[in-house]
């Protein structure tokens, strides 16, 4: 479930600023509808399969939500994507290598004062050919995930104080279902669900240069572990309004990567005026007068006495 959930791991972001002296101080982003973050991912499954390609995250409302009974100040995030699929499934035939292409569509609520997760729902869908040693055989996969929390207290909001660290429990309400078919045999589908309390420690650190496919970003490791050991690091751009990398761990290995390909972040962009910026318009209005100055001359020209334009007679 939680490589699912690594998918959209972007989803939780922070957008750090420094503070003119003393620690470096996090503040959290001014995100509005528009805002969009595209990363290249490389997860992970439990079953075999590893996932690359592209997953976008945009922001769709800021609004008032409830989730397990409690009302939040909350960011809606819509969730898309989608990628190659290339691994291994265990099939009553064995394991068979796999290949073929993968989408992802959701959303999740994010507290807007803290931006963890409140709820989150996913469906990832994958479907291709298992490589067997006589016939190819057709597959289709698919995950659902609808996962809520009730936080026990926040201690981790905004303003945060670069080498901060806090300890947070949540009782999580979630329910999974998967299924798989391949060459007409579908196993039965699984599903899962309950309740179970979960807690994370945080903490930040101080910024460091990242470089990907979007530039070079200075930004904040934000660490978040989890009871079983395993832990993420994501590292947020103030410039981004997100993070610049993701990287999901589980104890022992790297199990996926989500690295920024292409953002949009409203809250630091030039202000506009009827579609245009400010340095735009200052561009437009030296044209504008540029070409009044022509006019000016050329009206003046023409209203010149003819004898002023006739060529004056010269003497023999």
């Amino acid at each position: 479930m939680r490589s699912i959930g690594f998918l959209v791991i972007a989803a939780v972001f922070i957008l750090p600023t420094a503070a003119s002296s003393g620690p470096a101080v996090v503040n959290g982003p001014l995100l509005a509808p528009g805002d969009t973050w595209t990363y290249g991912t490389n997860t992970s499954l439990a079953t075999g399969l590893a996932l690359d390609g592209h997953v976008t995250l945009a922001v769709a409302a800021h609004n008032s939500s409830e989730v397990e009974g409690r009302t939040y100040d909350a960011y809606v995030m819509s969730v898309s994507g989608s990628g190659s699929a290339t691994g291994t499934f265990a099939t009553q035939f064995g394991s068979l290598q796999a290949s073929g292409e993968w989408t992802v569509s959701g959303r999740e609520i994010l507290d807007a004062h803290g931006l963890k997760i409140l709820s989150s729902v996913i469906d990832l869908e994958a479907n291709g050919t298992l490589h067997t040693s006589t016939i190819p055989l057709p597959f289709v996969f698919s995950v659902q995930n609808t996962t809520s929390y009730r936080l026990d207290g926040d201690p981790w909001q905004f303003p945060l104080t670069v080498g901060a660290t806090a300890s947070l429990a949540s009782r999580m309400n979630f329910s999974e279902d998967f299924r798989l078919v391949y060459y007409g045999v579908s196993p039965n589908p699984t599903h899962v669900a309950g309740l179970a309390w979960s807690n994370m420690t945080y903490d930040v650190q101080a910024a460091v240069g990242i470089d990907t496919s979007a530039g070079h970003f200075e930004a904040y490791p934000i660490r978040e572990t989890f009871a079983d050991g395993s832990f993420t690091v994501s590292f947020f751009a103030p410039v981004a309004g997100n993070h610049a990398r993701t990287e999901a761990h589980n104890g022992t290995s790297t199990v996926g990567t989500a690295d920024l390909v292409s953002y949009r972040y409203q809250a630091l962009e030039p202000p506009t005026f009827l579609g245009l910026t400010t340095d735009r318009w200052a561009l437009a209005a030296i044209g504008s007068a540029a070409v009044g100055i022509v006019l000016v001359w050329w009206y003046r020209r023409r209203k010149r006495p003819a004898a002023l334009l006739r060529p004056r007679e010269t003497g023999p």
